[in-house]
């Protein structure tokens, strides 16, 4: 078409308004689509929000961990690490002490759990010491999280109104979940891995995730050239396997641990929460270093002469000949880790206690493969502490006052990092003389054992921690050498101990696995091995009135067996503890009623054995006890009914039909 000087002309260009609206449009079109896109996945319940504590199953009123937190911060992995299932009230009851603790596997009581972790024995020795206090306990730490996850789960903490938060945290600073040198790391800026946390609650964010996962898993095994495969967690998160002491990524590591915890420090302080912060310990002594990475500039066959000389000579106890090669060694290459630990032991063997001590930290601080914290985050818990007005706890000091010489070793590790059941005792002892002394829960606390002795750990959680420590110790990264196989002492550990643990160990749940192991050791009269049993069951399921009932049935077997009747009150105690969480309780009504009749209280056993009866009209034992006690009050038609009743369900069983026909003869002399 043509234009003639009639036709009018066309704009030159939009209005100033229209041209407003159209960058808004173009500005918020993408927008919309994120907005509608997060919609939908919403709609068709893509993704979660994976909360720190959810309701326990079917109990509303309670909250426990929730065991799929971890899916928040674990791309690349099926199967994620759990946090032990404590249980704690929905409603926080007023006058209660609630303790939240937080960290990684050493807090979580690796390999043990349960009641091996030490803000549990923590919990225990409390309640010792301030009976009159109503003290929760609850875990939240987990195997391979680092401090990325104890700040971004920190508000959630916050929410359930704790009165102390305890940490024990730092060794997976590098490999833990989303780490510095983590296979499932974001790259090595905290801000960065922060904002992607803060985000990831967005189902757009969760879409994204998933297929860049997904597609990197089609790459096949990324594991790196000349690792052998391994079936354990801790293998499988190493990204990076060298991580030579003051490198790029080992500052990396220990900024994104001082601002994480700086961080999240601070956040309780603003929350007037009181915080207890332990200093770290590993073993340094029975822990050969992984990898020892030489610097640039060594020459690597003139160190590896010497220092091979002097780590043979120490091997083979000749340590006057190996003292003078590995000084040199270590003077040719300051970052080496081997010839530091042999020169620890080499000092051992002279009497040099002090400089054993400097060998074997130096020795941990430069194994290149980081999974154990170096000194330096030692210090950097002390500095951060003192900035935020929280309290460190000692722990190292504590490990190292109990092993000898004062390096940390087999005497309370297991393995490379792990307590055992003696280290996490004297772990839970620190926190508790810091709580003490801090007058947390009042000013006078009555003395308690240590918390070795009052640990409830079941020989079955036992072997299955051996279990588990085998299987850690039976591939890379540790040597031929370092591996723990489990030897059953068969004289000792009955078969149905080492059945139940294998159970557990390949899916069954722990707590029928306890309740059988209960009532096998009950069976074979191994009565305090059931009494810990099931106070382990109890300490882990507070809220099951079956869990009072069965502890409450075994310390009475104890008392009928020692003759104690003045411990009856304390039974008593226990059976009402049940019927607080279930009135309707058989089991604990039953006894009660019964203790009422020996104790001559007539009605308080009727009102106790009318309600069992109304419950469960046919129980045995309700019966025939309820029928005495009408006996008792004269009622004899009352309690020839319910005899008569008992008759027909035991046919054959002679006190039945003895008891019918006594109360019949007494019916009789009394009209």
């Amino acid at each position: 078409m043509t234009l003639t000087a009639e036709d009018p002309a066309p704009d030159a260009a939009l209005s100033p308004g229209r041209r407003r609206a159209f960058v808004a449009v173009l500005v918020l079109l993408p927008v919309l689509f994120f907005v509608l896109l997060e919609a939908g996945l919403r709609l068709g319940g893509y993704g979660d929000t994976y909360p720190l504590f959810v309701p326990v199953e079917g109990v509303d009123s309670l909250l426990t961990p929730n065991r799929e937190v971890a899916r928040r911060y674990f791309t690349q992995t099926a199967s994620v690490p759990t946090p032990n299932p404590d249980v704690f009230a929905a409603d926080k009851v007023e006058g209660t002490v609630r303790i939240i603790a937080q960290g990684g596997s050493s807090a979580a009581g690796y390999p043990f759990y349960r009641g091996a972790s030490f803000p549990q024995i923590l919990g225990t020795r409390l309640r010792l010491a301030y009976p009159d206090r109503d003290v929760e306990v609850v875990n939240t730490a987990m195997a391979a999280v680092n401090s990325f996850t104890l700040l971004d789960l920190a508000d959630e903490v916050i929410e359930q109104d704790p009165d102390a938060v305890v940490i024990y945290a730092g060794h997976n600073e590098f490999y833990g979940a989303l780490g510095a040198a983590s296979t499932e790391s974001l790259g090595r800026s905290p801000g960065l891995v922060r904002a992607y946390l803060w985000l990831r609650r967005f189902r757009t964010v969760q879409l994204v995730r998933d297929v860049v996962g997904r597609v990197a898993a089609l790459g096949g095994d990324a594991r790196p050239a000349g690792r052998p495969p391994s079936n354990t967690l801790m293998a499988r998160m190493i990204g990076e396997q060298n991580v030579p002491y003051g490198g790029e990524i080992y500052q990396a590591g220990r900024e994104q641990f001082e601002q994480n915890l700086s961080r999240l420090l601070a956040a309780y302080e603003a929350a007037g929460i009181p915080v207890y912060v332990s200093t770290l310990a590993s073993n340094e002594h029975d822990q050969r270093p992984f990898i020892t990475s030489l610097g640039e500039a060594t020459d690597e066959a003139a160190w590896t002469e010497v220092a091979q000389g002097g780590i043979d000579a120490y091997e083979a106890g000749r340590a006057g000949d190996a003292l003078p090669l590995l000084e040199r060694a270590t003077a040719l290459d300051t970052l080496a880790a081997d010839p530091f630990f042999a020169l620890g032991h080499v000092y051992e063997a002279l009497g040099r206690p002090d400089d054993a001590r400097a060998a074997f930290a130096r020795a941990r601080d430069l194994d290149a493969l980081r999974f154990r914290a170096p000194a330096e985050f030692n210090a950097v818990v002390r500095r951060v502490a003192v900035e935020h007005g929280a309290t460190v706890v000692e722990g190292e000091r504590a490990l190292r006052a109990v092993s000898p010489g004062g390096v940390v070793g087999r005497r309370v590790m297991l393995e490379h990092l792990h307590p055992n059941l003696n280290g996490y005792g004297v772990l839970a002892d620190a926190f508790f003389d810091a709580i003490v002394a801090d007058g947390l829960l009042g000013d006078e606390a009555r003395p308690t054992p240590p918390g070795r002795l009052v640990r409830l750990v079941t020989p079955m959680d036992s072997l299955i921690g051996r279990m588990r420590v085998a299987q850690l110790t039976a591939g890379w990264p540790f040597r031929p050498e370092e591996s723990q196989p489990v030897r059953i002492d068969t004289a000792r550990t009955p078969a149905y101990v080492a059945g139940l643990a294998r159970d557990v160990m390949g899916g069954v749940a722990w707590l029928p696995a306890a309740d059988s192991l209960a009532s096998l050791f009950e069976r074979d009269g191994r009565l305090r091995d059931a009494l810990v049993t099931r106070r382990a069951v109890l300490q882990a399921y507070p809220f099951l009135a079956s869990a009072w009932s069965q502890l409450a049935a075994l310390e009475l077997t104890r008392v009928q067996r020692e003759g104690r009747d003045d411990r009856l009150p304390y039974v008593a105690s226990l059976f009402q503890q049940a019927l607080d969480r279930d009135p309707d309780h058989v089991p604990a009504l039953a006894v009660l009623g019964a203790l009422a009749l020996q104790a001559g209280d007539r009605p308080a056993a009727v009102g106790y054995l009318e309600r069992a009866h109304a419950v469960e009209p046919d129980t045995p034992q309700v019966l025939y006890n309820l029928s005495g006690a009408y006996l008792m009050e004269r009622r004899f038609d009352d309690a020839i009914a319910l005899a008569e009743r008992l008759v027909r369900l035991r046919p054959d069983d002679p006190q039945a039909r003895a008891l019918l026909a006594g109360l019949r003869r007494d019916a009789a002399a009394a009209r």
